[in-house]
């Protein structure tokens, strides 16, 4: 009986940020088909809670790693890193290029059009800083991360499920039905769900992340 209670205390253990983030998700996806369709697309746009939320949960999960840099958690430089790709993740998920530039700084576009030189500097170097940053900081963590992922550790199987609440948002977000109820409140729910898988990682496996070499 003691051994049946252990294996299930390391199961929900092993699949804690999944089982929080499907909870999350599906409470708030509950909220959106429980409230009139005007009010549920208006938690969605934008400027409304859900996209609030998976910003705020992006920028904690940012200032975490930050916080573990400044205090010179090792290895540093990982933390560092990650909290400047977070940093961009969150501003992504704003849309706060708009801010400073009139087309998205990741489009041609911008570079190719008639934009101001400004926009186009602004966002070259913001484009180049970032993947040099991400190139440096997945190839000093790919061996590692492999290695974890064929031992079927949970960190490494958490990072590839957090990868496809991703892939699968974008995915919905240039879908036939973009647009659609279902289609609207699965894919915010998703992206919503990505930020959160992130912030459960960080928490859930911080003593992982600092004893792998950066």
């Amino acid at each position: 009986m003691i051994e049946a209670i252990q294996k299930n205390d390391n199961h929900f253990s092993w699949w804690m940020p999944t089982y929080t983030t499907l909870l999350i998700m599906g409470a708030f996806i509950l909220v959106m088909y429980s409230v009139d369709t005007g009010t549920a697309f208006s938690m969605m746009e934008d400027d409304g809670l859900v996209q609030i939320l998976t910003a705020v949960v992006l920028l904690t999960s940012c200032l975490l790693c930050l916080v573990r840099a400044l205090r010179k958690t090792s290895p540093v430089l990982k933390w560092a890193q990650l909290s400047y790709l977070l940093l961009i993740y969150a501003m992504r998920e704003m849309d706060f290029h708009r801010l400073f530039t009139e087309e998205h700084v990741s489009r041609w576009k911008l570079y190719a059009g008639p934009f101001p030189l400004q926009d186009k500097i602004i966002g070259g170097v913001v484009v180049l800083f970032t993947i040099i940053v991400m190139l440096h900081f997945i190839g000093s963590n790919l061996g590692v991360f492999w290695r974890s992922l064929k031992a079927m550790q949970s960190w490494a199987v958490h990072v590839i499920i957090w990868a496809a609440f991703l892939f699968c948002s974008q995915a919905l977000d240039k879908s036939r039905w973009h647009g659609l109820f279902f289609e609207v409140t699965l894919e915010e729910n998703m992206e919503f769900g990505a930020a959160i898988m992130i912030f459960m990682i960080l928490l859930r496996f911080p003593l992982v992340a600092q004893r792998k070499p950066s």
